[in-house]
């Protein structure tokens, strides 16, 4: 399955009551419709300025899934997954058993497999032993491509692991021909200028897709300035100059072409509502569901999710309100 087609058919889409609907036919006929995001645990090595970790008061939670609790998200979620991405929050790399969550994921026939890090712990060894598991991309999360900005924005980061880490990719794709590399560069006011040299990366390493999303307020971080739309005419000559580039090396661009105003606004139909799955140690994809109680199935019809659904489809007003955060606001071309 390519997970990109689907993402551009979801762009191409306008009306999120005909995508909300399709979530209540999926629903009913117990098929994937589910884009889990999972963190096996909780803390990162990098205090990345964009981040809530950069936070001095922030102190992360040291839980991590066992290899039961691993099994159990896997029995309860994974049968209606149309994406896993092994990563969130958080940086997975800490987490020592990544081989099982992928291998849980591959035994209930998950279409699509990811792991996001900031790629600081992986080595040619660590990557293809993920590969061997069935992964099928590596998400390496980068928010400058010079040396002095990449490691201004990602405290804790070394330039030149990054450049081998990138490097050791193009041998795994050599004996996984269908291992897939993809980029995410968040753009702040400060690195939209050093973006442009993201065509060197093009150029010389193996990469499948490349993620443009604008910085947003995640917690309390160290970096605090969200005015983008004020770079709006110097990031889309940027971004013109990335896409050409993309389209001649057959990469995947994932790019959000209107920078958003300060404060961020949704409609409240919204399809995410529904797919968006996020699992932790200590929260199961939805408020007040505990893997002890009962199946996640279960849960949803006890708390009547079909009518739920329903009522978007058919009853409720699309209104636009403010919103802490905007997903899936991105143009797709493959």
């Amino acid at each position: 399955m390519n997970y990109y087609k689907i993402l551009r058919l979801n762009r191409l889409i306008k009306s999120d009551r005909i995508k909300i609907f399709g979530v209540a036919v999926l629903y009913m006929l117990k098929k994937r419709y589910l884009n889990v995001f999972l963190d096996p645990n909780l803390t990162c090595n990098f205090r990345c300025r964009m981040c809530y970790f950069s936070d001095p008061e922030y102190k992360p939670e040291k839980k991590r899934m066992d290899d039961e609790i691993i099994k159990k998200v896997a029995e309860n979620f994974f049968k209606y997954a149309l994406k896993l991405q092994i990563g969130c929050g958080a940086e997975p790399g800490l987490f020592k058993n990544n081989e099982l969550i992928i291998n849980e994921a591959k035994r209930f026939s998950v279409p699509h497999i990811s792991f996001t890090t900031n790629a600081s712990l992986l080595d040619y060894d660590k990557m293809k032993s993920l590969a061997e598991s069935g992964l099928d991309e590596i998400i390496i999360s980068m928010h400058g491509t010079q040396k002095e900005v990449y490691e201004s924005m990602m405290p804790g980061a070394k330039f030149e692991k990054l450049h081998e880490v990138l490097k050791a990719i193009g041998g795994i794709k050599t004996d996984f021909p269908n291992f897939k590399l993809r980029i995410n560069y968040t753009v702040n006011p400060d690195n939209i200028e050093d973006l442009v040299h993201f065509t060197d990366y093009l150029e010389n390493y193996k990469i499948d897709t490349l993620q443009i999303r604008p910085i947003r307020k995640i917690g309390n971080s160290s970096y605090s300035d969200f005015d983008l739309k004020r770079k709006q005419e110097e990031y889309s000559k940027v971004v013109e100059i990335l896409e050409n580039k993309c389209r001649e090396r057959s990469v995947v661009s994932l790019i959000t072409h209107n920078l958003p105003e300060e404060q961020l606004y949704k409609q409240t139909l919204d399809v995410a509502k529904y797919t968006y799955c996020y699992i932790s140690p200590k929260y199961f994809g939805v408020d007040d569901y505990s893997l002890e109680e009962s199946s996640y199935r279960k849960h949803l019809k006890k708390n009547r999710f079909f009518t739920k659904v329903l009522r978007d489809v058919f009853l409720t007003r699309n209104r636009t309100v403010e919103a802490s955060q905007n997903f899936g606001n991105y143009d797709v071309e493959i």
